[in-house]
């Protein structure tokens, strides 16, 4: 167990979650994950040690690599461009998301929120380490944010892999390294997520091959 300064933990946790309430574009969801789980292994730390901060550390890493290698796969195959996973479903495309300051405010929103939870709800062995706690409770609500202000495919997936990534810290917090193996299959959220939005980006992106007749 680890006990530090919780006001780095704090900053932390509170940067990783701007980071993911802000990013669009077709990275997005890789930049949401892996900043996230920045943002969370010192919180992580906390309770379940170098192996518990692996646990977000990992699961930001492997969704870089796997959205990264689903797009290049997607890419060469000799399919028809798919679905654009950032095209909106219920929304024109001007309002997909809403203006960024819409998400802004509700990151603002999520401060007092986030600290409200560290100061009177005890998780498991760290009551006493409110950073940690506020890391957690913050990158969580910005994965409802993100999930309730979703219009796309794409901010679905950034939801899914920021809310797998709070989670498994959550879990942490709460029952020790013990609950290391479940916490690492709740990040594991992100990758899937990332490989699935960059699967969907790489067939969208292919260009058309059209033969050229003689």
């Amino acid at each position: 167990m680890y006990r530090v300064s919780q006001a780095p933990v704090a900053s932390l946790g509170f940067l990783g979650g701007l980071v993911a309430a802000m990013v669009d574009g077709r990275r997005g969801v890789r930049a949401a994950a892996l900043f996230a789980g920045l943002g969370l292994a010192p919180a992580a730390a906390q309770l379940g040690g170098g192996p518990g901060a692996l646990v977000p550390v990992l699961g930001g890493l492997s969704s870089v690599i796997a959205g990264t290698v689903a797009m290049r796969a997607a890419i060469g195959m000799r399919w028809l461009p798919g679905l654009d996973p950032s095209v909106p479903v219920v929304a024109p495309p001007a309002a997909l998301f809403g203006p960024r300051s819409v998400r802004a405010i509700g990151a603002a929103l999520a401060l007092p929120a986030a600290s409200w939870v560290s100061l009177n709800v005890p998780v498991g062995g760290v009551a006493s380490a409110h950073g940690a706690v506020f890391a957690a409770a913050y990158v969580w609500f910005v994965g409802c944010l993100r999930l309730l202000r979703a219009r796309s495919l794409e901010d679905l997936a950034t939801a899914a892999a920021v809310l797998g990534l709070a989670a498994a810290t959550s879990w942490i917090l709460e029952a020790g390294p013990g609950a290391i193996p479940e916490a690492s299959a709740a990040a594991g959220m992100a990758p899937v997520a990332a490989a699935a939005a960059g699967w969907l980006v790489g067939r969208h992106r292919r260009p058309l091959r059209r033969e050229v007749s003689a």
